[in-house]
């Protein structure tokens, strides 16, 4: 057989980018050339070419999830591989959540992450725990049973999901078997972990003594004390280790003595953390079938280890999915899913137990265990400096998740008559989520209490029923698709919670050992919606192509009058590719203009947020406590999303392109406005102001080289814009706002700007001349002050990323193959939250050591250092407090995804009696380039840009094999 070698110029690939469409799989021989269009899954099963579409719709292929078995769960698999789309982590906990954000930010409370579908049932998603922030529901599907996934984008895409679809649609196809005999698949892959990005070390005994003299000595030169006039470094070091008896004021003497003479140069990041840790994924299933039985079947276990010392995710997941042509005009198909997960956390943030907190907090020279080998653990449940020894509560205390899920699908399809099917789809889905947290009375938070205990039981149990009733029809070359629809959702949320003290035994940790309760409480919570709506499609022989819906959703979460909502969406495409004078032009397969508009909601949360309610009890008697206030003027967050955009198809699709621009335009903000205190609560939930996403995406697919036998080589890569802008907000700006339960200091909300704006002064670096802190006086540019309280707060950049996207490459030749990614982001910002407290210029430096960046502090001898004269006890007039020296560029780089293969055939799989073989090599966050010498943080962290100290990102090396028989 001779298969040309074709070649692409390189001349018309000015810009790569990831095709985000669905694209024409072509298979090419010496006879003829057939196009296989692959089509794309829009909800509620319909399904269209990418030459059918008149909305926006990002794709991810079962080859690229493939590539990434290193994520525990889909939402993080996401990052850089659809336009528009990003994501960010608040920490690298294993099987912990990721957000979502489709074409930005759509509200301020509201629901921001999409919505998740699999198989065309909305599921579940998001963090569920109540203790902890490792509830990530999502990863309780086994990623390798996904076929494809689709992002929904704009109006005509999501508008069908009404109330929920305004942070965009996440559709999952799981995979189905095949006609054929029955087929085994065994993929293996392990390997180690480590930390993605080398963070800020904590001082070395040395270095924390040289800091805490220095700044007790510039305090006390300061004040002319004379036991320090006149003194050199080495003279105030040894005065200090003796003992320094006539110093005055607040200085701890002999606390200082025993830190500077302390033999010990305890390493709390070793201690707390490791260099390496593993993960081992192992997936069987099982597929085939016949003309009447298709069927997918799967088990998977995967487990994930942190490099923190007890952090780890463990999934065993099933899964079966059965369809079964009953009739000629009856199917029926059936998926179930199941999961067991489990997961060990530990504390985060500010709190004194947190393992990355440790390094910064503890002090090198306190011992981390005693002569005899045991834990050094203080007085009073305490170390020296009032912290804890936290390598030893990661061994007497755990934080613990287990999750067990089933989902069931169960639909039937009845082709009434020619072009007219009726389909009921019927799906449960049970979570059971079991938080247990236990606090040692030998050491740590749990000394006071002398132990505590806490217990959370959380079940979730939700149905969901569709009726469908889809024709389709078709008059010359004019061609109908109506679907009128009807569905009914309920979840319901019950949650007990259980905590005690006061333990018989340390080793005696169930609650029943607990003689003090500490309290036992519950809640349940009823989330209901009923709604139904149209969808209607013409094409005039895929020249002109109009799309339309129509949904009214009635939800329990509103007051009478407010329930009901009213979304809708249309959407137009014309492909001038099809017209007379370009149809059978072979360079051009398409040139498609295509724009839509439409309403979508947002529902807010689960709970009903605009009605009185009462909660609690009193001295053992029946209570109510007023928890919300019933505001009768609340009203939805409706989104109106409005999208152009053009797709190019070149040399039979060989190259496609695709450039949109798209305007969301978010109205009734929903936000918490203060109360007085006598009037018995603090807020109320009103409708606040209005806020606009808009930008542009652009993505490109291109095949430069293709032949079956030799090189091939593909490139693909993907950019958006993003700007976000609040356009009202009633009652003036709101600085430090409550944003998600969380008070975000330093951040303000403002008419005209971003809703992720930094607000704060700016820094202006060291005075060379005394060592002075600097700030801009306006809050800009321009004349400086070192007195913090008159330099002015000002907006100073924001936490959205401008620009993001990703670009990859494929290349293979024979048997080997190389698939690399990378990912990438621009113009946002990050805020050290804890910036304050470990570089403090010597306010917090006798009970907190901090980071080693430290050490660059000014000296007669070092006038342009980056830190001010470190000042003991008092700090150097507030040269610690909120300003841009906490902040930094966000922009990076990262090489994400890395697979070389070597793929076996011929005499290899005749011996063996397999049907493939696979060896590969999988690298994952592997390589990182930021922009900000100075940033020493994870550029992906989050995206609220705030750094929490949370667990480390990792970065993985996989070895795997893949059989088929």
């Amino acid at each position: 057989m001779n298969v040309k070698f074709k070649v692409l110029s390189a001349g018309v690939l000015f810009f790569m980018g990831q095709n985000i469409m669905a694209q024409s799989v072509k298979k090419d021989t010496a006879a003829s050339t057939k196009t296989i269009e692959e089509v794309v899954v829009v909800g509620f099963g319909q399904k269209k070419t990418v030459k059918e579409l008149t909305g926006s719709v990002g794709t991810m292929t079962a080859k690229a999830i493939e590539d990434n078995p290193v994520s525990a769960s889909v939402d993080k698999m996401l990052q850089g591989r659809v336009a528009g789309v990003q994501t960010g982590v608040s920490n690298g906990q294993p099987g912990g959540f990721a957000s979502v954000r489709v074409r930005g930010i759509s509200s301020i409370n509201g629901v921001k992450d999409p919505i998740y579908v699999i198989d065309g049932v909305r599921v579940k998603s998001g963090d569920l725990s109540s203790n902890s922030t490792t509830g990530n529901i999502l990863a309780s599907l086994n990623p390798n049973d996904i076929e494809n996934i689709s992002v929904l984008k704009d109006a005509v895409s999501t508008a069908m999901y009404g109330a929920d679809a305004g942070s965009g649609v996440i559709i999952i196809t799981t995979k189905s078997g095949k006609k054929g005999k029955a087929k085994f698949s065994l993929n293996f892959t392990q390997g180690i972990t480590s930390d993605a990005v080398k963070r800020q070390r904590g001082l070395t005994a040395d270095e924390y003594k040289k800091l805490l003299t220095y700044s007790v000595m510039n305090r006390y030169q300061g004040a002319n004390d004379p036991g320090f006039v006149g003194k050199s470094y080495q003279e105030v070091y040894d005065f200090l280790k003796a003992g320094g008896s006539d110093v005055k004021g607040d200085l701890k003497k002999t606390d200082i003595a025993n830190v500077l003479n302390s033999p010990y140069n305890t390493n709390w990041k070793d201690a707390t953390q490791k260099n390496e840790a593993y993960q081992t994924n192992v997936d069987f299933s099982l597929s085939g079938g016949n003309d009447k039985l298709s069927y997918f079947s799967s088990i998977n276990y995967f487990d994930q280890q942190s490099t923190v010392k007890g952090a780890n995710f463990k999934r065993l997941a099933a899964s079966t999915r059965v369809g079964y042509q009953a009739t000629e005009k009856l199917k029926i198909t059936t998926d179930i899913q199941m999961s067991y997960g489990k997961t060990n956390t530990l504390s985060e943030g500010g709190a004194t137990a947190n393992p990355i907190l440790a390094q910064y907090f503890n002090r090198p020279t306190d011992a981390l265990r005693n002569a005899d080998g045991s834990w050094n653990l203080g007085q009073s449940g305490r170390l020296t400096n009032g912290k804890f020894n936290v390598a030893a509560l990661q061994d007497l205390n755990y934080s613990r998740n287990e999750t067990a899920r089933v989902f069931a699908n169960l639909q039937a399809e009845y082709k009434i008559i020619k072009g007219l099917t009726y389909k009921f789809v019927f799906a449960p889905e049970f979570i059971n989520i079991l938080e247990n947290a236990y606090y040692s009375p030998l050491h740590g938070d749990g000394y006071a209490y002398q132990g505590r205990k806490t217990d959370i039981s959380s079940r979730y149990f939700s149905f969901n029923v569709q009726n469908m009733l889809t024709y389709n029809f078709k008059a010359g070359v004019n061609n109908f698709n109506f679907t009128a629809l009807q569905e009914a959702y309920r979840t319901q949320k019950d949650m007990v919670i259980a905590r005690g003290s006061t333990v018989g035994s340390p080793f005696l940790e169930t609650m029943d050992n607990f003689i003090q309760p500490l309290g036992v409480g519950g809640r349940k919570v009823i989330d209901s919606r009923w709604g139904y709506g149209l969808i209607g499609h013409w094409d005039y022989d895929r020249i002109i192509m109009v799309d339309g819906s129509y949904r009214r959703d009635v939800l329990s979460n509103f007051t009478p009058g407010k329930k009901a909502g009213n979304f809708w969406s249309a959407g137009v495409a014309l492909d001038v590719a099809r017209f007379g004078f370009l149809k059978n032009d072979p360079a051009i397969s398409m040139l498609k203009l295509r724009a839509s508009y439409g309403k979508v909601g947002n529902q807010v949360r689960a709970n009903p947020y605009a009605l009185y309610t009462y909660i609690g009890n009193y001295n053992a008697l029946a209570a109510g406590d007023l928890r919300g206030v019933y505001n009768p003027n609340l009203s939805w967050e409706t989104i109106n999303p409005f999208n152009v955009g053009v797709d190019f198809g070149f040399l039979n699709n060989r190259i496609t392109f695709t450039a949109e621009y798209y305007n969301k335009k978010s109205k009734d903000l929903i936000y918490e406005l203060p109360l007085q205190v006598s009037q018995g609560m603090t807020s109320y939930n009103a409708n606040i102001g209005d806020m606009v996403n808009k930008g542009f995406e652009f993505s490109v697919n291109a095949e430069i080289l293709k032949n079956p036998h030799g090189l091939n080589w593909s490139v693909n890569a993907n950019l958006s814009t993003l700007s976000n802008k609040i356009t009202k907000l009633y009652g003036g700006d709101v600085v430090n706002p409550t944003i998600d339960g969380i008070t975000m200091s330093g951040m303000i909300l403002r008419q005209g700007e971003s809703i992720n704006s930094y607000y704060m002064r700016k820094w202006a670096g060291v005075d060379p001349r005394n060592g002075d802190p600097l700030w801009y006086l306006n809050g800009k540019d321009g004349e400086t002050t070192n007195n913090y309280n008159l330099a002015k707060e000002e907006i100073q950049g924001n936490a959205l990323s401008k620009v993001t996207g990703g670009f990859g490459t494929n290349l293979s030749y024979k048997n080997i193959s190389l698939d690399a990614f990378f990912t990438y982001g621009f113009g946002g910002k990050i805020l050290d939250k804890w910036m304050g407290n470990v570089v403090s210029d010597g306010a917090s430096v006798y009970d907190t050591p901090g980071y080693a960046s430290q050490m660059d502090f000014w000296t007669p001898e070092n006038p342009n250092a980056a830190n001010p004269m470190p000042i003991y006890s008092l700090g150097n007039k507030r040269g610690y407090g909120l300003s841009t020296r906490r902040m930094f560029k966000a922009d990076y780089i990262r090489l994400s995804n890395l697979k070389i293969a070597y793929t076996f055939k011929g005499d290899v799989l005749e011996k063996t009696g397999l049907t493939s073989l696979q060896i590969y090599l999988l690298g994952n966050n592997i390589w990182t380039y930021k922009f900000d010498k100075n940033l020493k943080l994870d550029p992906e962290i989050n995206l609220a840009g705030n750094y929490d100290l949370g667990l480390p990102i990792q970065k993985a090396f996989m070895l795997g094999v893949n059989f088929g028989f």
